[in-house]
């Protein structure tokens, strides 16, 4: 294993550490100290670091910089939303007896990260960790809707569009169309898109800026979703975006409405 390893890399990681570590930052000097390697190889990888933002330089000091912290806040925010989203999802799953499940953008679609079963026998949800398509499934329909609108094209050429059932949609003109009435209507289905015999619902959960960060999704055979009432389950799964998006994003304003009652 450790003939994989890349010194540099290896390196940049402890420098990341070291300075993270130090309120008033570290120079070139105590760096090279500390790392125990050449001064021109500590200097080479500040000057990337700084280049991509991860540091900073102030005078003869390393700081840490704004992507690095962009990074920090990014994760701290994606795990708060899944700790607010669970319970929130669990009462979904009772309330419309599907599988219900949170998705965060991907670079090959939706990375699913919490998933609550459906309390039928018949569980169709696939388990946290899974990538969904962006053409196939719901949560993947919402992030190229919000993300993605400008570059079917390119997306489809790099192989990211799959036909998993003959009603899967890989065409980036018959994509254009679906996603326009996602737009409008302000929610993705997957209509027997990515299994057969199942369908699926997702819906946009967006921060205190109004930017998409995630979705919400229902899940289950066709059978199940024939005897709810599609009205009903879109506005049960648009609620619950909603409810997330406010307890993560503005839970100041859940506290004073909660007060106000």
């Amino acid at each position: 294993m450790v003939s994989y390893v890349i010194p540099n890399l290896a390196n940049a990681c402890r420098i990341l550490s070291l300075v993270t570590e130090s309120d008033q930052g570290l120079s070139l000097t105590e760096l090279e100290q500390r790392l125990a390697v050449p001064r021109t190889t500590a200097f080479r990888i500040l000057q990337t670091l700084c280049q991509e933002q991860v540091l900073e330089k102030h005078g003869k000091r390393y700081l840490v910089g704004a992507q690095l912290f962009k990074m920090g806040l990014s994760l701290l925010s994606s795990q708060r939303l899944q700790q607010q989203a669970l319970p929130m999802l669990q009462q979904l799953a009772l309330t419309t007896g599907l599988s219900c499940h949170l998705a965060l953008p991907h670079a090959k679609g939706a990375l699913l990260v919490e998933v609550c079963d459906s309390p039928n026998p018949q569980r169709l949800a696939a388990r946290p960790g899974t990538i969904a398509d962006f053409n196939c499934s719901a949560a993947g329909k919402v992030f190229l809707a919000f993300h993605h609108f400008d570059r079917l094209t390119a997306l489809a050429e790099a192989g990211l569009f799959k036909r998993r059932t003959s009603h899967s949609l890989v065409q980036p003109n018959e994509l254009t169309t679906e996603l326009q009435r996602i737009l409008a209507r302000g929610y993705a289905s997957d209509d027997m898109e990515y299994h057969d015999d199942v369908r699926c619902l997702a819906v946009p959960i967006r921060d205190s800026q109004g930017a998409v960060v995630a979705a919400v999704g229902i899940t289950g055979p066709l059978v199940l979703f024939a005897k709810k009432a599609q009205t009903d389950l879109v506005a049960s799964v648009k609620q619950t975006a909603i409810d997330i998006a406010l307890c993560t994003y503005r839970p100041q304003l859940v506290a004073n409405s909660a007060r106000g009652q």
